[in-house]
């Protein structure tokens, strides 16, 4: 159900709440006119199966589509051949590991169904509402001591358009959603749950709702976007009812409620093009004090704003500077999570500057850029003392870069590749270290990624496609006071193909990791962990050698 999926470097995106340093807008599909529609099945390693298909119609004045899928897998095994709760035995205690009786339970069980419903009223209005749910069972989290017993999501967005009302709207849309997700952990699996009284669950619900009205037009020579949008998002974590301390508040019902206006021009002048982005938020996150005393409410008001400019310099090529500035408050996790929680945070706000160049020469077409990024107030978890954790506000800097360069053999052979390195520090260590009984004396920033390559050799006759990939990655730096641990770099072969019959037919297939490498992206940073935040979280492998194939059909 995916048309494209946008992605949005940068402080320069003024339409989203909370868009810090960067944005991503997934795009579904929208039904054609006609009958059409496809059934698939793919088969891969570790006993994966899925089946899926969608069927839509539609005439000029309505067109609509329904889709359904659904998948299980087992645990997949590393490049040593370990599963997943096998990796976990040897890092987490006796009670964690998996029990007997579910240590080769499937790794998960998943459905998803979806509608969307496109109607055109005459050439100037438009309507669409769409649908998403996913209800996935029995997850197996092999990184933390409990296990998603249940995760359902249900989204509902609904898009009223007018088009041409007159010389100051060329488009003006009026949006609604409602996505809502609840999330029941447990430790139903696990060695410890030997009797309902010794067996814990965390309970989640969120929701978020809102309303976004946006108007587009042409003035004085400039597109000009002036929106706003209100939302509320709750998080409730209240509803443990199994043995302490997942039977008490987890997080205290709050409410995030913003408040959005923002507007956004694009002019060009002769060869330079010049966009600029103004946005003011009022936010306020409640939380219910009489179910947890200490989680007193916040205010926050701020203005985002930014400036980007791209010249070219020739029909070939162009380069671009632009600077912003954007916050993010904190959420109800960050001020609120029983024992981790600070109601005392402040809003983390990013300044930035990119830029780059974009040249193409002949059959070969390079992009590079840039960005230096100082964020004060970054809300960082942190270990106060033994396995007590925290967030707390630092000030911090990442910068980095990436070089992509796409190269055309002839009309079906390409290549490509790409390469991409930020680092990440904080500022002073002792903003921790006053805080923390534990010295805080690494400048490594958390969670940031390493040096990371890939180069591919693509054929692509518009009826056979094939594709192989080599993926790279450095050692990574990692912020050994809190949590992360060290990872070798890496190094893998991908491999794919796909043909399209003449009958409606396709098969595609592939063989991900063909060296069956042993090897891990992720360096645990305290702050990524849902239930044990003061445990040495596990390493765990990505998959080792894996093939997949799927069959397709479509009318």
């Amino acid at each position: 159900q995916i048309a494209s999926v946008e992605v949005k470097e940068g402080p320069f995106d003024v339409t989203q709440f909370g868009s810090l340093g960067g944005a991503i807008n997934v795009v579904t599909k929208d039904p054609s006119k006609g009958v059409h529609g496809e059934v698939s099945a793919t088969l891969g390693s570790y006993d994966y199966r899925k089946v899926g298909a969608t069927l839509e119609a539609g005439n000029d004045a309505v067109q609509a589509l329904v889709g359904y899928s659904r998948e299980t897998s087992g645990q997949y095994k590393d490049g040593d051949g370990k599963t997943m709760a096998e990796q976990a035995d040897s890092a987490i205690t006796a009670g964690q590991r998996y029990s007997a009786a579910h240590k080769n339970d499937d790794a998960y069980e998943r459905e998803n169904f979806w509608t969307k419903i496109v109607g055109n009223i005459g050439d100037s209005q438009k309507l669409t509402l769409s649908y998403f749910g996913d209800r996935a069972d029995n997850v197996l989290y092999a990184r933390y001591p409990m296990d998603a017993l249940m995760d359902d999501t249900d989204m509902f967005k609904a898009k009223y358009q007018f088009f041409g009302l007159g010389r100051y709207s060329d488009e003006l849309s009026i949006e609604a959603y409602h996505s809502k997700v609840k999330h029941d952990m447990g430790t139903d699996f696990r060695a410890g749950a030997t009797s309902p009284s010794a067996t814990m669950v965390s309970l989640v619900d969120a929701t978020i709702k809102g309303v976004r009205a946006e108007n587009t037009a042409s003035v004085a020579e400039a597109d000009v976007t002036v929106g706003i949008d209100l939302s509320t998002r709750n998080w409730n974590g209240t509803k443990g009812t199994r043995v302490n301390p997942y039977a008490q508040v987890q997080i205290p019902d709050a409410d995030t409620d913003n408040l959005g206006i923002y507007a956004k021009a694009v002019r060009t002048f002769g060869a330079l093009d010049v966009s600029a982005g103004l946005r003011y938020d009022d936010t306020s996150v409640d939380a219910d004090q009489a179910l947890m005393a200490a989680a007193k409410d916040r205010d926050y008001d701020n203005v985002s704003a930014n400036l980007l400019g791209r010249y070219h310099y020739s029909a070939n090529g162009n380069l671009f500077v632009g600077a912003g500035q954007s916050v993010r408050v904190p959420d109800a996790r960050e001020l609120y999570f029983k024992d981790m929680g600070n109601t005392n945070l402040n809003e983390t706000i990013n300044r930035e500057i990119d830029a780059g160049v974009e040249h193409t020469f002949g059959n070969l077409h390079v992009k590079g850029t840039l960005f230096f990024s100082d964020i004060k107030d970054y809300v960082y978890a942190y270990k106060v003392a033994g396995s007590t954790t925290s967030f707390a506000n630092i000030d911090a800097r990442i910068v980095g870069g990436d070089v992509s360069a796409d190269y055309a053999l002839n009309k079906e052979w390409s290549i490509e590749s790409g390469v991409a390195y930020q680092r990440g520090s904080k500022k002073d260590t002792n903003q921790l270290d006053s805080l923390a009984t534990l010295p805080q004396t690494d400048k490594d920033l958390a969670d940031i990624p390493p040096l990371k390559g890939r180069v591919a050799l693509v054929f692509n006759d518009e009826r056979h496609y094939a594709e192989a990939e080599w993926i790279a990655a450095r050692h990574q730096t990692y912020d050994e006071n809190n949590g992360e641990q060290a990872i070798g770099g890496y190094g893998i072969l991908n491999l794919k193909y796909g043909t399209d019959f003449d009958n409606g037919f396709s098969l595609s297939a592939g063989i991900n990791n063909f060296f069956d490498r042993t090897y891990a992206v992720s360096n645990s940073y305290i702050g990524l962990t849902t239930i044990s935040e003061g445990a040495q979280p596990l390493i765990l492998n990505e998959p080792g050698r894996n093939f997949y194939a799927t069959l397709a059909y479509r009318f």
